[in-house]
């Protein structure tokens, strides 16, 4: 006896109360035990197909079933009526030229209708609404999973159909279709056929929709957690990803919503399972963001014996920090201010020349430290990466006379910088010192630092599979961009590109992509494309609103509130974000003014990476406030506010992707010059 459980199963669970889960997880789980189902009040359906069943939950509420043998399907869950609707509308048939395992929707058909009009007294025929498959063949769309059913019915589409792809079609033949609307190419999405006699449900696209469950710790783990698709279904290209063998160090990009933390957790758990012997080291760059994967990783395992155990969990500085501890002792890190202040103290005794100590500083942060720069010989020549102000002789001179007093100072009070600690680990691992770890994956690797850069390639050393990163380059927000090859870490060849959001409705990504370039390229020559990105679920427009002050502002974010409590959007799946703490009393205030209690979330735009939540409301995007006026004012380097000005539009960006299903932006006039990007190309 097998279980399986859909995707259209955990989202139809997601949909129930608190209550109603639990009464249909307890029913699941007694199906799983006694696979005839007794006491269940299983009942065959008089629908399309023949193997459809269901189960009684409650006096209301029924899961639909897809029963083969002593073999079950968990496929939809719902009120009564909701459930037999569903049921009656749905089968399940191997698609006939892939082979995959789908849920194919009923259709009536309909003789299709031709795209060219005549309109009385008009000389010419007048085009109806764009059809964009209009002219496709049945071969070709039947070679990415379009249901034979469905080929006409697709034709027939208009433009302003092409939200709905989602929900009608299966998953592959609908990404395939929506890339081919939005001017990618169809034969990219071409499905690789089945093998006479393979089971239809482990095609690599049925696997997106479809997983068999083991155990009875594996089907409680995936029903506790609705939302959490990921921990149960994967996309066929990240699961290549997953899996595959690597000769050298491997990135997975996409922008915000593809399921590069996905790939990166899953990747964790597949080195951990292939290898019983491996310890493996999953680390990001925020404490936050690293209880996070934490608790999905807990999630992921839950059931699967000791692979989480095998798996350590840290932020990358957290584990430096050990691992320098263990070698040299525990350091003295120094501050940013104590760091400020001997440069200062410098400049106050006359060292430096005519150069500002807030340049000085930069240049301490951004080249000096952050390259390990050790002799004025070396500062002299090296190149100045992230640094555009040209510096001549005597300038670097009389910098350098600053900088060795700082590395004085540093190293009379026993004092070490982030920098310096992973330059003395790398220098050990030259040496022969080697890390307890076997693979290293790393989630947001957009913001590693110079020094963790040089320290990961040193540590992986070129083996095989030792190191896995994922990250987007549109969501660096705290890094000057550098080149990874030149410190050992070349990617180039091995860098992969996820085009499907998960999290973010098609209107939220469609809206915050105008903030970005349709491709970003690094500083290897690697590009990251934008373009043929689908999202696979549809939503209510963001909503930009500018107000006259502050008291208007919050009446507007308040009224927002209680439409998301109207809307059964819980307290805690809501995120209130400004550009810095100075604003969060305006978000306060809008929480207290909407009555909505506890719950609600308030973080500033760096602090809400890799963050998510159902509904978010981005406040305060004024014209004094974004970008940050008082950020730019401090940058002693004019050239380097070009670079400053777009890290803060990716800012804008990042908190904008923080939300699935519901945006809301707002401000006070005129607001701030990025909403004019967010508004082009429509009205929102």
């Amino acid at each position: 006896m097998t279980l399986q459980l859909s995707s259209t199963y955990t989202d139809s669970l997601g949909k129930l109360t608190h209550n109603e889960q639990k009464q249909a997880n307890l029913t699941a789980m007694a199906l799983f035990l006694d696979p005839k189902g007794a006491g269940l009040s299983l009942e065959r359906l008089n629908t399309a197909d023949k193997h459809i069943w269901s189960a009684r939950v409650s006096q209301d509420i029924r899961i639909i079933l897809r029963r083969d043998g002593d073999d079950s399907l968990l496929a939809y869950v719902g009120h009564h009526d909701d459930a037999y609707r569903w049921a009656e509308r749905r089968k399940f048939i191997p698609h006939e030229r892939t082979g995959a395992m789908q849920i194919v929707e009923v259709v009536e058909r309909e003789e299709v209708a031709d795209p060219l009009v005549y309109t009385e007294g008009a000389s010419q025929p007048q085009k109806k609404e764009a059809q964009p498959f209009w002219a496709l063949s049945d071969d070709q769309m039947l070679d990415v999973g379009v249901p034979r059913d469905w080929l006409d019915p697709v034709r027939a589409m208009g433009e302003s159909e092409l939200d709905t792809l989602f929900e009608r079609l299966p998953a592959e033949a609908a990404e395939a279709l929506y890339d081919f609307a939005t001017g990618g190419r169809l034969e990219d999405h071409i499905a690789k056929p089945a093998q006479p006699g393979d089971d239809p449900f482990t095609h690599p696209d049925a696997q997106r929709r479809f997983r068999v469950l083991d155990n009875i710790e594996e089907l409680q783990a995936a029903l506790d957690a609705p939302f959490e698709k990921w921990a149960v279904f994967l996309h066929p290209v990240q699961r290549e990803l997953v899996g595959r063998e690597v000769t050298g160090p491997t990135r997975v990009t996409g922008s915000a919503g593809t399921g590069k933390t996905i790939v990166a957790l899953h990747r964790a758990v597949h080195l951990a399972r292939d290898d019983e012997s491996a310890r493996i080291l999953l680390t990001t760059f925020s404490e936050e963001l690293a209880r996070s994967l934490a608790g999905k990783l807990g999630l992921l395992t839950q059931g699967q014996g000791g692979l989480s155990e095998r798996t350590t969990v840290r932020t990358l500085d957290q584990a430096a920090e050990e691992l320098y501890t263990a070698q040299f002792g525990s350091p003295t890190r120094a501050t940013p201010s104590q760091i400020r202040a001997m440069i200062a103290e410098a400049t106050a005794a006359g060292l430096g020349g005519e150069l500002t100590p807030q340049f000085l500083l930069e240049e301490w942060t951004e080249l000096v430290d952050a390259w390990g720069v050790t002799d004025a010989e070396s500062y002299a020549t090296i190149p100045r990466i992230g640094r555009r102000t040209r510096l001549g002789p005597r300038q670097r001179e009389a910098a350098w006379a600053v900088f060795d007093d700082v590395r004085q100072r540093l190293a009379q009070r026993g004092l070490v910088t982030w920098a310096m600690i992973y330059g003395r680990l790398t220098e050990w691992l030259r040496d022969g010192g080697a890390l307890p770890f076997d693979h290293v994956v790393v989630d947001e690797a957009q913001d590693l630092t110079i020094a963790q850069v040089r320290f990961l390639a040193e540590a992986a050393g070129g083996r095989a599979d030792a190191l896995f990163l994922a990250g987007d380059i549109g969501q660096r927000i705290f890094r000057l961009p550098f080149s990874w090859a030149k410190l050992g870490l070349d990617i180039r060849g091995r860098s992969h590109t996820l085009k499907v959001n998960y999290r973010t409705s098609h209107q939220i990504r469609a809206m915050a992509d105008r903030l970005l370039p349709p491709s970003i390229t690094d500083m290897d020559g690697v590009e990251e494309g934008r373009r043929g990105t689908v999202s696979v679920f549809d939503g209510p427009a963001p909503d930009i609103r500018l107000l006259g002050n502050e008291k208007a502002e919050i009446s507007c974010v308040a009224a927002w509130l209680k439409e998301c409590a109207s809307e059964w959007i819980a307290s805690g799946e809501i995120g209130l974000l400004v550009r810095s703490e100075g604003q969060f009393g305006r978000a306060r205030d809008a929480i207290e003014a909407a009555s909505a209690g506890d719950g609600i979330r308030i973080a500033t735009m760096h602090d809400a990476k890799g963050l998510e939540f159902r509904a978010v409301a981005v406040m305060a995007c004024d014209e004094d406030v974004l970008p940050d006026p008082v950020r730019l004012a401090a940058i002693g380097d004019i050239a380097e506010l070009e670079t400053a000005f777009e890290t803060e539009r990716h800012l804008l960006y990042v908190a904008c992707t923080r939300a699935r299903d519901r945006l809301l932006v707002t401000g006070i006039e005129p607001g701030s010059e990025f909403l004019d990007d967010l508004r082009a190309g429509g009205t929102a």
